[in-house]
């Protein structure tokens, strides 16, 4: 059935976004793994670089990973010097964690080739467009924050 509101096909919409996914991924998995990193280790240290100071589960919700798989990507990361683990000063027994310097060298090494590669995903749009589709992108996710997790503020 066709959405009146968008004139494509119920379910569509999903599609697209899939078919974004799954094209971005080859090209993204092979830049970062030049690197020596992986799509979580990636998305970790990027997470941990504007909200250092956060727990492992934390960081496992905003990197969409389970806790399990965080706690592997983290001793990688920490192995490889890239991440560092305090403990809490308020919480004895929470650890924190934190990009080291070596992690915050490493996204900002990788960060030139993400931003080509963005700039060759969005080549057809102009700059209102690139900045539209950011905007409508947050507000899908803010709305699919929503709907998993009740009325928690997303990220």
């Amino acid at each position: 059935m066709t959405n009146p509101r968008t004139g494509y096909p119920d379910g569509y919409f999903i599609y697209l976004v899939k078919q974004v996914e799954m094209g971005m991924r080859r090209p993204f998995e092979e830049l970062i793994a030049r690197h020596g990193i992986s799509t979580p280790g990636y998305t970790a240290l990027n997470v941990l670089q504007f909200r250092p100071g956060i727990t492992s589960s934390e960081l496992a919700r905003r990197s969409f990973v389970r806790a399990q798989t965080m706690a592997e990507t983290i001793s990688a990361l920490g192995a490889a010097g890239l991440v560092r683990r305090e403990k809490d000063p308020d919480h004895g027994r929470q650890i924190l964690l934190f990009n080291t310097e070596a992690g915050v060298a490493c996204v900002a090494d990788i960060a030139a080739e993400i931003s080509r590669l963005e700039s060759r995903m969005m080549d057809g749009l102009g700059d209102d467009e690139r900045a539209e589709l950011v905007r409508a992108l947050r507000t899908v996710r803010d709305a699919l924050a929503v709907i998993s997790h009740g009325d928690r503020a997303p990220a």
